[in-house]
């Protein structure tokens, strides 16, 4: 297909993006929200049905749902679900660490803070709550964050009940697991974006989700982090594409929705408003039509949540450093590439990976490609158990590294020596191994020896780099052997 010009097709977008908190407890009761058990107790089946809004109006999606006429199977666990899940009991109060952590969030995107948070449920019948609502309450408003000199408009930032997790679907009949019902979610919605190709519009999305993560308290893993698109062209109409779960995978879904609405368009068909669900393959499918406004009406067995201006200000002191502030950090002052710095902000190891260079005289990228690339290489390719590394065996190597005590070269050696005997040291390993730093004289030695006549710049190199593997640094052979193959 020729190139598409978005403008052109005045292209318009919205996003919904949803990240799990990492609470210990779910958000109306205690159960914990691990979801490691794998076993269920219980088996809960339901049929549901839809119930009229505040208004007195039956949502159209919820409608439609009802009239595929499925029945859903509940997969129950020990630790990990309870009655509150199954709408047996009432919800116990919301969750107050949830609650901060959302507040934080809204802050940083620049929202304002509601005087009263209200709880409201929203009719969800497609099975993927027992109870056929699912609790939402809007902590943040009309906030910002920047882009390109642009102000992307952050309309609401809600905290919710994550759904339960589907396992399969047959026959009219459709079985869930209930430990991720009701884990403390976050929806982050955008206003219209316009003028913005999908490959910004997918830049967009990571900016909210790096911007969320300042907070520490966000999931990993998969299904933690879901994005739902609205995406309408000229002529075309607003679809929603519901449960993108890969970050990367935005600017595909929108340029395939683009495609679809276009050729429907062409064929003199008219594009339908309507609910999509995203493949893996960044096509989608019809799922429901889109959903009004008659789906939400209060939830009465929770009081309304006061929110201070005191302690709104307490927690504006307490905000992290905005990750989108870091990334600028780390570019500009520590020098790293922008596709490097992107990479240590997803890591695992961003907290140590910012200790060691802020303690430690060595480079900033060394650092952050031992913990995004080499560690990866090891694992992969060596079977090396990184899990057994600890935060102690890293301190200490960039300590050697940054006293010349070791060279870089002798890293991974020194990791995978680590990883097979944890409760040894570095120390440990450079003597075991054999790793101390050659000295000026011994390397211009070996150098000098391994110069011949009939035997490349390349292959001089390759040989006394096997010969010192691990005890001398890359550049200052190359330096050497250019220096005497010159002479």
């Amino acid at each position: 297909m020729n190139k598409v010009d978005y403008k052109k097709l005045e292209l318009k977008a919205g996003l919904e993006i949803h990240l799990q908190l990492n609470t210990k407890h779910k958000l109306f009761c205690n159960c914990l929200t691990t979801m490691q058990e794998k076993e269920p107790i219980a088996i809960v089946k339901r049929k549901l049905h839809p119930v009229a809004s505040e208004l007195g109006e039956i949502d159209v999606a919820a409608q439609y749902e009802y009239l595929r006429n499925r029945t859903f199977y509940y997969q129950v666990f020990k630790n990990e679900t309870c009655l509150i899940d199954l709408d047996e009991e009432p919800p116990l109060p919301l969750n107050r660490e949830a609650l901060e952590i959302a507040l934080q969030i809204a802050l940083l995107f620049n929202c304002s803070i509601p005087e009263e948070i209200h709880v409201m449920r929203k009719t969800v019948i497609d099975g993927s709550t027992p109870m056929g609502f699912q609790r939402t309450m809007m902590v943040g408003r009309n906030g910002c964050l920047k882009y390109k000199n642009r102000k992307i408009e952050i309309t609401h930032v809600a905290l919710e009940e994550d759904a339960a997790a589907i396992v399969k679907e047959e026959d009219g009949k459709v079985t869930y697991r209930l430990n991720r019902l009701g884990i403390p979610l976050v929806e982050i919605g955008t206003g219209l974006l316009t003028d913005f190709t999908p490959a910004e519009i997918q830049e967009i999305a990571y900016l909210i989700g790096i911007t969320c993560k300042s907070t520490g308290k966000i999931k990993r893993g998969i299904g933690s982090i879901r994005q739902d698109l609205n995406v309408s062209i000229k002529n075309g109409a607003r679809v929603e594409i519901k449960g993108v779960q890969e970050l990367g995978m935005i600017a595909k879904v929108i340029e395939l929705e683009v495609r679809r609405q276009l050729g429907l368009i062409e064929k003199g068909e008219k594009v339908k408003e309507e609910t999509r669900a995203a493949l893996p393959d960044g096509t989608t499918k019809f799922l429901r039509p889109l959903p009004g406004a008659a789906r939400m009406y209060p939830e009465t067995d929770i009081e309304p949540i006061i929110i201070s201006r005191k302690y709104v200000r307490e927690l504006k002191r307490k905000l992290p450093e905005p990750w989108t502030k870091k990334l600028e950090r780390f570019r500009k002052k520590l020098k790293l590439s922008e596709d490097l710095a992107k990479q240590i902000l997803r890591s695992d190891w961003l907290d140590l990976f910012e200790q060691i260079v802020r303690t430690k005289k060595v480079e900033a990228s060394i650092v952050a490609n031992t913990f995004v690339s080499l560690l990866k290489d090891l694992k992969k390719r060596e079977n090396v158990k990184i899990e057994n590394l600890k935060d102690e065996h890293f301190i200490q190597i960039f300590d050697f590294l940054a006293k010349h005590k070791i060279v870089k070269e002798a890293i991974p050696e020194i990791l995978k020596y680590l990883a097979r005997n944890p409760e040894k040291s570095v120390e440990d390993a450079i003597k075991e191994l054999k790793l101390e730093v050659l000295g000026k004289e011994e390397l211009e030695k070996i150098v000098k020896e391994a110069i011949s006549p009939d035997l490349s710049f390349g292959k001089v190199v390759g040989l006394v780099m096997s010969k010192v593997r691990g005890r001398a640094n890359a550049q200052d052979v190359i330096k050497l052997v250019k220096k005497f193959m010159r002479k």
